[in-house]
């Protein structure tokens, strides 16, 4: 049996409490703070969330800027060295466990990652030490089949050392994820089963050698299956504190004790930015439902998704307090919760539970074997960057015609068309891009220049390099195919135009594929400016009563862009993604070039 102390807790594995923590830990009551004399097996959970491929020290203050100066100030946080360093001075000699709330890459990562398929992202996690992690809803971004093919098992996707498969820093081709992802409520839909194990068991030692379970739940934030970036149609997902009791359920008929859930969803304090890293000043978010509705014998509940931090001991729904936390994003913090076990039922202790938020300050040194696969990535990423993608014969830009069409737009467009007719079942008439949308945000608003741009040697007048490719159209959504009436095609297109409070009308345009030719007419009221005769789908025009299919990305098919109408398409299929399909969009012809902005006619 394990016998600690107060002075043990501050002087061992809680030592890192006093450099990195500011604020006061959250103590589940009075009794955490002095455990003199007590008898427990100590578990130590080391948790981060919302990683999203941040190897380096993130250098934006909306990235990796937190409150934990000396006086509070925000400083500047993270970086995967680091991170390596703090874990390894808090890490408890036994019984130590390290995991992840999820989006572990995709999301809001840099660019070089996006370019090397978040190969680099996935050599630095296996080289941290992460043991498993709950699936966030990023983790889809690419396609369920390649979260499973190609992250977890490590088999090619496309040609090898140019699509995916890059040699690593040790020399070796991608081998993939070197940890287990879990979800308890991401299920195929044809089977209503899960598409990954929804829990895990991991086991803690006792001073005599007795083993105790101590069983992790994972949950991904509901309604991944239909989110823009992350839209599976073979996918649904089931309520998050259902399965959470469903499978406590299950861990404790195996007579598992200590039971923790881990949620991709979370919360935040009041004061946002400025609140304290170990604050619990909570009003929204998900969690603390969860936290009222989730069986009371889990203890503890470590959340992610929104890029928050908090660390509370909240009442379970017996009114006895657990923490539940969350610790920011991009590598800026790392979650600490020590569990107390009774060593002869295994069960928690619960009003011995101690959480801490540490931050991952950079008065450290950086650990060099991480550096060093850092730096190779980040070298790695420049060579990407710097690679030709295609050529251009003139500027495309996103600039509007007085026909609300620009040639970024209809490159979209026909780039959205082109990837559903060359996937199997993506076939579509035709294909709709926002130019400008009504609300969200633009993913055609980039410029393709035709002059060089860069000093790359690669780079030269009517040269695309891969890291313009990807930084000036899209924005990792998935290009879908779609199934819309001729009605609800018009309704979209009539929603090009809204009406605001104070009156005024706004203006939405979409562009359309090079198989479209379209007349609005402006002088009749807003929600009557579309006649179906005058939109020609391949010179014939839309009929309401039929059914199309319709290519388009995703954030503008669930109707995020605005025009409500498209989201209620049936049948999606999802084809690539806009980045990778662009790249491959570039190979498929010698160069692109502006479109004579000609496919809409306004009538005036």
């Amino acid at each position: 049996m394990t016998v600690l102390s107060r002075r043990a807790l501050l002087g061992g594995a809680g030592a890192m409490a006093a450099a990195t923590a500011i604020g006061t830990p959250a103590y589940a009551s009075d009794a955490a703070r002095d455990t003199t004399g007590r008898e427990y097996v100590e578990v130590q959970l080391l948790d981060i969330t919302d990683f999203h491929g941040n190897n380096r020290t993130p250098t934006s203050a909306a990235d990796g800027w937190i409150p934990a100066g000396p006086n509070g100030e925000s400083i500047n946080v993270g970086g995967a060295a680091y991170l390596a360093t703090h874990l390894a001075r808090l890490r408890a000699p036994r019984n130590s466990i390290f995991f992840s709330a999820g989006d572990n890459f995709c999301g809001s990562q840099p660019l070089d990652n996006k370019m090397l398929s978040d190969e680099s992202t996935v050599e630095v996690l296996n080289a941290l030490g992460l043991q498993f992690s709950a699936l966030g809803n990023h983790e889809f971004d690419y396609g369920v089949d390649y979260l499973l093919d190609h992250m977890i098992d490590g088999r090619p996707v496309g040609v090898p050392g140019r699509d995916s498969d890059f040699v690593d820093s040790t020399g070796r081709r991608f081998r993939g994820l070197a940890f287990p992802y879990y979800s308890a409520n991401i299920l195929w839909r044809s089977t209503g089963k899960p598409v990954l194990a929804p829990y895990n068991v991991e086991w803690a030692v006792g001073a005599d050698g007795r083993r105790y379970p101590i069983g992790f739940i994972h949950l991904t934030l509901t309604g991944t299956p239909t989110g823009s970036s992350s839209y599976n149609p073979d996918l649904t997902s089931i309520d998050e504190a259902e399965a959470a009791n469903r499978y406590a359920k299950v861990l404790k008929d195996k007579g598992i004790r200590a039971i923790v859930v881990v949620v991709h969803d979370g919360a935040q304090q009041n004061d946002n930015w400025h609140a304290p890293i170990n604050g619990s000043d909570m009003s929204t978010g998900p969690a603390l439902q969860l936290a009222a509705t989730i069986d009371p014998d889990v203890c503890a509940i470590v959340t992610g998704h929104w890029h928050w931090w908090f660390n509370a001991m909240l009442p379970d729904p017996a009114g006895n307090p657990r923490p539940v936390v969350e610790a920011s994003h991009a590598g800026q913090m790392i979650n600490e919760i020590l569990l107390r076990l009774d060593p002869d039922t295994g069960a928690p202790l619960r009003d011995l539970t101690v959480s801490t938020n540490h931050a991952v300050t950079l008065d450290v040194d950086p650990d060099p074997r991480i550096a060093r696969i850092v730096d190779y990535w980040t070298a790695r990423g420049k060579e990407r960057y710097d690679t030709v993608a295609g050529h251009l014969t003139a500027d495309i830009t996103p600039t509007l015609s007085s026909t609300g069409e620009s040639s970024m737009g209809e490159l979209g467009a026909d780039l959205l068309y082109w990837s559903a007719n060359r996937h199997r079942d993506g076939h579509a008439d035709f294909a709709i891009a926002a130019a400008k949308p009504i609300t969200g945000s633009n993913a055609f608003a980039g410029t393709l220049s035709y002059a060089k741009g860069t000093t790359s040697a690669a780079d030269a007048d009517g040269v695309i390099l891969y890291g313009e490719a990807y930084a000036q159209l899209g924005y990792e959504n998935p290009i879908l195919s779609v199934t819309l009436t001729g009605q609800q095609i018009h309704d979209a297109l009539e929603q090009q135009w809204q009406t605001q409070a104070n009156g005024t009308v706004k203006y939405g345009p979409l562009n359309f594929s090079a198989n479209v030719r379209a007349t609005f007419d402006v002088r009749r009221p807003v929600g009557d400016r579309v006649d179906p005769a005058a939109f020609l789908i391949d010179g014939v025009p839309l009929d309401p009563a039929r059914s199309y299919r319709v290519a388009g990305l995703g954030y503008t098919l669930i109707g995020a862009d605005g025009y409500k109408a498209l989201s209620g398409f049936t049948d999606p299929y999802r084809n690539g993604r806009d980045h990778e399909e662009f790249i491959a969009y570039l190979r498929s012809r010698p160069s692109i070039g502006p479109s004579p902005l000609d496919r809409v006619t306004i009538l005036r």
